[in-house]
């Protein structure tokens, strides 16, 4: 039997997320690599629903496999597929255990797991650890992600390759719609987009309301729209009530078919999270023209450029939050000259068609080294 199968197993690759496009924009490329190696692929999504489905990176479309999170169907796939693949590339630390199974199996299988952020932070779990210890190669969104696996997670960092994300090719696809937000003519919009959640309460809306009161004494027109759902909403709200902020706090709910339209309707993107491990809403911001305003934690301090594309401030740092926003608030021509630069940074280094050539590059580099 010929060991010509390049296999992708993404937690997901359908939905809205982050982790969810990144599955897409890596499944893509790996159709791309086995195309040019002769090989076949797979794609698989474990939290995708049952069955044959597709997915679309720009005007291409990916048929991929659902398992509906059936650890029987995915034992059984990849049982099947023992003796015939050549590359194992699971999309999440979650799935090194199956991954690192199959690879026993397989015997002479290379395996490389994707690191994305936050989840390896902290210790995995043993089996979670080890899959990644012993996988050929580690891929991480960003510097500060690989910085991670290996210092907690114990990998050596010889085995870990960077490269950043990409914004999705769908982003430029026409033209934005006019957002309709319910604020008054004139004002001054600060945005954030993300899932509010009750789990990942590190995203910084809380530092941005907390901020609005002395902020609006000297911007009385300034109000914060949040794009975004989630169980942590009604807490958030109830924050904004108790700083007397309510009336200029719009929570807006998911908003995913018009959400450029969101970004073109912003002065500012605000997240000061401490939770990203990249940051795609970054680059979604900044190739809308917008300045960012982030925390410098995780991998937003490698998306945003101080003072360039926007301003890094310490999470939780209410007064230096407020102080930046102020700043931008105050200064039309700066805004505009940081939105421009931003722009331009995405067009330069986060197409998805340079995130693919660079992928496959590293992806090169380990077949050239197994040869």
């Amino acid at each position: 039997m010929a060991r010509d199968l390049i296999l992708g197993l993404f937690p997901a690759a359908s939905g809205i997320g982050g982790i969810q496009q990144v599955c897409r924009h890596v499944g893509a490329t790996l159709q791309e690599w086995a195309q040019r190696r002769g090989r076949r692929c797979e794609l698989v999504g474990w939290n995708d629903p049952e069955g044959m489905r597709a997915f679309s990176v720009g005007d291409r479309e990916y048929s991929y496999r659902g398992l509906a999170r059936s650890r029987s169907a995915l034992l059984a796939y990849l049982t099947s597929r023992a003796g015939q693949t050549e590359f194992l590339f699971a999309g999440h630390p979650n799935l090194g255990p199956p991954a690192l199974w199959a690879k026993m199996l397989e015997g002479r299988l290379q395996l490389w797991i994707a690191a994305h952020g936050m989840e390896v932070w902290e210790p995995l779990p043993p089996l979670r650890r080890m899959a990644l210890r012993q996988a050929d190669g580690i891929w991480a969104v960003s510097r500060d992600t690989a910085e991670a696996v290996k210092r907690v997670q114990g990998v050596n960092r010889v085995r870990i390759a960077v490269q950043a994300p990409a914004l999705d090719p769908a982003y430029f696809c026409g033209d934005a719609e006019s957002a309709e937000l319910p604020v008054p003519a004139g004002s001054n919009v600060l945005l954030t987009v993300g899932r509010i959640l009750a789990s990942e309460p590190g995203k910084g809306v809380d530092t941005v309301i907390r901020a609005l009161p002395s902020l609006l004494e000297a911007f009385p027109n300034v109000y914060y729209v949040v794009v975004g759902d989630g169980d942590g909403r009604p807490a958030l709200e109830k924050l904004a009530a108790t700083c007397g902020v309510a009336e200029h706090v719009i929570f807006t709910g998911s908003r995913h078919e018009s959400i450029r339209s969101y970004y073109e309707a912003a002065d500012i993107f605000v997240m000061p999270s401490r939770q990203e491990g990249f940051g795609i809403v970054y680059l979604e911001a900044m190739a809308a023209g917008k300045p960012v305003v982030a925390a410098d934690r995780g991998g937003a301090k490698e998306v945003v450029a101080e003072g360039e594309t926007g301003f890094l401030v310490s999470y939780g740092d209410v007064e230096g939050l407020k102080e930046r926003l102020a700043t931008l608030l105050a200064d039309e021509r700066l805004r505009r000259r940081m939105g421009e630069a931003g722009k331009q940074t995405v067009a330069e280094r986060y197409r998805f068609e340079a995130f693919r050539e660079n992928l496959i590059g590293i992806l090169e580099g380990w077949a050239d080294r197994k040869q």
